[in-house]
């Protein structure tokens, strides 16, 4: 760290140890959201300066030669320093919880920064807002729950910036209802062409819902430009996908909500912050039941007809229920992924080519439950949760995966994008199996610790030797299944 950067740490510490702070102190900040086009006269590739097309974003090349005469800045960055600091009494008499996170931030790792505006109408509970996302608009997704959302910064693969959103929403006591949209920068070649150039890529989301008498249904969806292929037979082809969303369900006395990954980020004094909140506990019966589906469309190289695209479809859904009677809590989650879903952001096992038709796929199945009870005196919550998964699979003759070569029937394991076990010739998945105990012991609204033991058997994890050309695997064999861990966190929230 250079001296400049210590200096300036140092005195942001000062900072926030001699100012007092309720939630955060934010200096020297900047969140620039810029609609621009550089010129309106020239497409990607026609001019020196390219000209990537009206998008989210700006940069140097929308500035003219006497801008910024005193700054090296284009005036368009997003910036800041911050200090985030709390301070608050325990639950146990004479102790006190505090802690500080103080950052210097010359450039920013966005997690859903944003400008907001709210115009509230006549009707009570009624508004209409604007919600800017100038850096990363990743939160701004379509689906329900995290695991199965989509629409994202990854739907983009090959982007070469941020990717700022803008969305608008229409808020009603009964319901909602959003239009947004997404850009970002992709190299990709020109027509058909060996000449690449930025050109800028776009995504319309859309969605609405309602929730009457305890009874949710929502429904979103879009459609994405994501590049263009830089294959023979399909080079400058545009790459697109599209999809639609779904989710129905019961509740009483606990809210649906959102994905915490969903939520923005705020400290408004006449909201009260969900994520992190210590559970709640009324004594009552209460639960929530909820489904969610997913449909998508995206276009990949037929692997069978040269020169020609096709798209391939992929789905996702899940079951939720969760249940809170007195002190005592249980929650039950299933969920199945095409191996088409699972790999959407980076589309196909072959990168941006589909399944070829000798190809086994299988989908991944998960089902988990889990409980706990709470302790109030002590503010302790301890639990037991078990799930088991069935991961998803491809299965082909005569394997090429990363360069290395696997003769005969080959399965792969696909647990993500990038974690892929392929097994020995013969052999199928195996069924995942977990379990975990876990304890949290509140010491205050702030502050919290928690422990973890899990064990898992996985005996679908392969370790392989290649000969001297690397090129083809001579040996194999099946690491340990069992996998024993453990965490221990003290976790102060802000």
């Amino acid at each position: 760290m250079n001296r400049t950067c210590i200096a300036l740490l140092a005195s942001t510490l000062l900072l926030a140890s001699t100012q007092p702070a309720t939630a955060g102190e934010f200096m020297d900040t900047r969140l620039s959201f810029v609609l621009s086009e550089n010129n309106f006269f020239a497409g990607p590739g026609e001019t020196l300066d390219n000209s990537p097309g009206l998008g989210i974003g700006a940069d140097d090349s929308n500035t003219v030669f006497f801008d910024n005469y005193d700054t090296r800045f284009s005036g368009f960055e997003t910036l800041s320093h911050l200090a985030l600091y709390k301070k608050m009494p325990s639950f146990f008499e004479g102790l006190t919880t505090e802690a500080a996170l103080v950052l210097y931030i010359p450039g920013l790792a966005d997690s859903g920064s944003y400008i907001r505006l709210i115009y509230e109408l006549d009707n009570p509970d009624s508004n209409l807002e604007l919600i800017l996302f100038p850096v990363s608009g990743d939160r701004f997704r379509l689906g329900y729950s995290y695991r199965i959302s989509w629409g994202g910064n990854g739907i983009f693969p090959e982007r070469a910036s941020v990717v700022p959103a803008a969305k608008i929403q229409l808020n009603l006591p009964w319901g909602y209802a959003f239009l947004g949209a997404k850009t970002t920068q992709i190299p990709q070649p020109i027509g058909e062409t060996l000449q690449f150039e930025l050109v800028t890529n776009h995504g319309l989301l859309a969605g609405l819902g309602t929730d009457i008498q305890g009874l949710r249904a929502e429904v979103n969806g879009g459609y994405f430009t994501r590049g263009a292929f830089d294959f023979d037979g399909v080079r400058g082809r545009g790459i697109y996908a599209s999809g639609l969303s779904y989710q129905i369900g019961y509740h009483q006395g606990m809210e649906i909500g959102s994905s915490i990954d969903f939520k923005l980020y705020q400290n408004d004094p006449n909201r009260e912050i969900e994520f992190f909140k210590p559970e709640s506990y009324d004594g009552g019966l209460s639960f929530v039941v909820k489904h969610e589906g997913t449909f998508l469309w995206h276009t990949l190289m037929d692997p069978d007809l040269f020169g020609t695209t096709t798209n391939q479809f992929a789905t996702a859904f899940d079951l939720n229920v969760a249940l809170k009677w007195g002190y005592f809590r249980t929650h039950f989650d299933a969920m199945v992924r095409s191996l088409s879903f699972l790999l959407h952001e980076r589309p196909g096992f072959t990168p941006f080519q589909d399944f070829p038709p000798d190809a086994e796929v299988n989908p991944e199945y998960f089902l988990a439950l889990g409980l706990d009870y709470h302790f109030p005196a002590l503010h302790l919550t301890p639990g037991i949760k078990f799930g088991v998964q069935m991961p998803a699979t491809y299965t082909v003759e005569d394997l090429n995966m990363g360069g290395l070569s696997f003769p005969g029937e080959r399965t792969v394991v696909v647990y993500n994008v990038a974690t892929q076990s392929p097994l020995p010739a013969g052999e199928v998945a195996r069924l995942v199996w977990s379990i975990k105990a876990n304890c949290k012991w509140d010491i205050s609204e702030m502050l919290a610790v928690i422990a973890e033991v899990y064990y898992s058997w996985d005996d679908n994890q392969v370790r392989f030797l290649s000969d001297t050309s690397g090129m083809n695997v001579v040996t194999a064999e099946f690491i340990d299944a069992a996998i024993l861990g453990m965490n221990l966190a003290a976790q102060a929230r802000f």
